[in-house]
């Protein structure tokens, strides 16, 4: 199974200022991060927030933070190997179903 898998930054919470000067400084990262199997008919998504350690040697301002940045925070202090796990199982459960739901399976047809 190739699946391919997608982070999605969707808010930045930041601090408008530390101690020692520097603004803007995000302390938690609210993410998505999704896969999608090889045909492109089946999509699975987690969502969740990673918190961030303020590190004033290593402050990357906020006017320079990129994408890409995020997401090195994001694969450096997550398991991205068990999400990828996780959204992999439930990718074959969509392709091949072991359970379903029964809506209202008891009630009256109008």
């Amino acid at each position: 199974m190739a699946n391919t898998y997608k982070w999605t930054i969707n808010a930045l919470d930041a601090k408008v200022a530390v101690e020692d000067g520097n603004e803007n400084v995000v302390y938690t990262v609210h993410w998505g991060y999704s896969a999608t199997d090889e045909t492109g008919e089946h999509s699975v998504s987690s969502i969740g927030t990673h918190g961030v350690e303020y590190d004033a040697d290593n402050f990357t301002p906020y006017a320079d933070l990129t994408e890409a940045d995020v997401i090195g925070w994001l694969e450096a202090g997550l398991d991205v190997e068990s999400m990828k796990a996780s959204l992999d199982a439930q990718i074959e459960k969509l392709i091949t179903p072991t359970e379903t739901t029964f809506h209202a399976p008891f009630a009256e047809q109008i």
